[in-house]
């Protein structure tokens, strides 16, 4: 039995590495199932066997990201507001930037597919990553007790994905996907914050808005 859970084990890696690299490959365009299961050296109903459906192997890799993700933001200081939203920004956009061809790719898939659960699923892989650095911030009286954390980390998680649909999509650089991250966190914040931290970040919403 455990032998044929390594195997299990080992053909789930196998096609989501060669999914991974499928991605890579064909930046401009989608790849099939037949192809996915040939580089990966199984047969075609493999993929669905163990999975499901395309785009639920993409969020699968998604999953493993999202660890990498919460790991790098929850090790980035809180003492400054503004600059924790800078920080967090920056993260983000290196992270997804990075891996950018990936999430093109899973952003055409989900749509394509019409895939509302996979879209959901999205959403909420990125709230989980925001909810304890902001019950941190809350704890530390940064933001108002009045607003739920898990609500504020939905509504981020919508904000910072709908910054990659628009800038992955139309080909952006790391910089403005960045800029665009910050400016929905900043907006975001601004209204969940102390009184007295609101003045600063709502100027930085400016300083990014002139910046286009």
């Amino acid at each position: 039995m455990a032998s044929r859970e390594a195997q299990k084990n080992a053909r789930r890696q196998a096609i989501l590495d060669a999914a991974r690299a499928l991605i890579q490959q064909e930046k401009s365009r989608d790849f099939s199932m037949p192809t996915l299961a040939e580089r990966a050296g199984v047969s075609l109903v493999t993929p669905y066997n163990l999975f499901g459906s395309k785009s639920d192997i993409l969020l699968e890799i998604a999953r493993g990201d999202i660890f990498e993700r919460a790991e790098a933001i929850a090790a980035l200081p809180t003492d400054d507001l503004a600059e924790w939203v800078a920080e967090i920004s920056r993260t983000l956009a290196r992270v997804y930037y990075r891996n950018r061809h990936f999430y093109r790719r899973l952003i055409i898939t989900l749509v394509a597919q019409e895939s509302a659960a996979g879209l959901r699923e999205t959403f909420d892989l990125g709230a989980r990553v925001f909810e304890e650095p902001l019950a941190q911030l809350q704890r530390q009286g940064k933001l108002l007790r009045a607003i739920p954390t898990a609500i504020l980390a939905r509504h981020i998680s919508h904000s910072v994905t709908g910054s990659l649909e628009y800038r992955l999509m139309e080909r952006g650089s790391e910089e403005k996907l960045r800029n665009e991250i910050e400016l929905g966190i900043l907006i975001l914040v601004a209204g969940a914050c102390r009184e007295g931290d609101r003045p600063r970040l709502l100027d930085r919403v400016q300083e990014l808005g002139n910046v286009g």
